[in-house]
């Protein structure tokens, strides 16, 4: 989301830093610091085109917990588009109810009710558990949440309350447009391998006339070794992770997802997936001569050398209304530590 991409501060960093070494070496902190980069090779069978190697993602982490309800937390990440790094989270956690402390960048398990502040990924759907790419078991996101929210991180407020049963997160964010973003995310657990997730989001001006919205439906299921996820979108006047230059165009799709491990059957630490995904829109932004509908069909297989690293491969090929396939392999060496 370009509007929210804040460009990396060096010195508010390194006071940050300084102050999570000083409690550290007062005993008040925990510090952790993690990582992760990957390096990806993109060929294009269509046009036989080959773009080359590239950092896809690199990102540090640094995260202090204390006092047994209070965490902070930063990471700073390189933007292969604009070849910089920017600061892609930074934030201040309060449990509110006693106990474990450290705020994760992605999904929590541990129950609590607590309060975020600062820049952090917004818990729409189900995609955010994958923005990091060792999170991902292929190169690319679903279609429909590369078309509408990308990579949705925000500055702001928000509100959860982790239970057994199900999880409430609320929050206010600057949003999309000029003025703030009000939405929230419920999911339930319907059974222990199936859940069922509710999201919704309204961006409004300053006069707190809403301008664009954007809702979605998604199931995730998960029975060892198979992992089957699915999300539901459809949005107003949104376009890859940014307002829609072309107004108020509605746009949806879904995607289905199944991920397997497959070394318990064949004794090699291989993982296999397989993706459909839609999308379409009200407007002609190709100039086509009708509306923009593409489907995309995404292969993927992986191998884990280790815990900390893994090589995919993706095949993907994307179709559109009267136009020949685009077809197109990834090649991706994902290291974290």
């Amino acid at each position: 989301m370009s509007g929210c991409r804040t460009k990396f501060n060096k010195v508010r960093f390194i006071v940050f830093i300084l102050l999570l070494f000083i409690f550290q070496d007062k005993g008040l902190a925990q510090i952790e610091i993690t990582g992760f980069f990957d390096v990806v090779h993109n060929h294009n069978f269509s046009e036989n085109l080959n773009n080359g190697f590239q950092i896809n993602q690199f990102e540090i982490d640094i995260s202090s917990s204390y006092e047994g309800h209070i965490s902070l937390g930063t990471a700073i990440a390189y933007d292969p588009e604009l070849d910089n790094l920017n600061l892609a989270m930074a934030f201040l956690h309060y449990n509110l109810i006693k106990g474990h402390a450290m705020h994760p960048r992605r999904e929590e398990e541990l129950e609590h009710f607590g309060i975020v502040v600062g820049k952090f990924d917004i818990h729409f759907g189900l995609d955010y558990l994958s923005f990091a790419s060792p999170d991902r078991p292929v190169v690319s996101q679903p279609l429909v949440i590369e078309k509408t929210i990308g990579g949705w991180n925000d500055i702001g407020i928000g509100i959860h309350m982790m239970r057994k049963f199900y999880v409430v997160e609320l929050w206010a964010v600057n949003g999309f447009s000029e003025g703030f973003n009000l939405g929230g995310n419920f999911r339930f657990n319907l059974l222990p391998s199936l859940k069922l997730g509710l999201s919704h989001a309204s961006d409004f001006n300053n006069t707190s006339e809403r301008t664009n919205w954007l809702q979605g439906v998604d199931l995730q299921f998960e029975w060892e070794p198979i992992e089957i996820k699915s999300e539901y979108l459809w949005t107003n006047a949104l376009y890859e992770g940014d307002l829609d230059t072309l107004g108020m165009n509605n746009r949806e799709g879904f995607y289905f997802q199944v991920l397997t491990e497959l070394e318990d059957m064949i004794d090699l630490p291989l993982f296999f997936t397989l993706r459909y995904g839609f999308c379409q829109a009200q407007v002609d932004r190709d100039l086509s001569g009708s509306c923009d509908s593409k489907i995309r069909y995404t292969l993927g297989l992986g191998y884990n050398f280790t815990e900390n690293c893994s090589a995919r491969i993706e095949i993907r090929s994307d179709h559109m209304k009267d136009l020949t396939a685009e077809n197109t392999a990834l090649f991706q060496l994902v290291v974290a530590y």
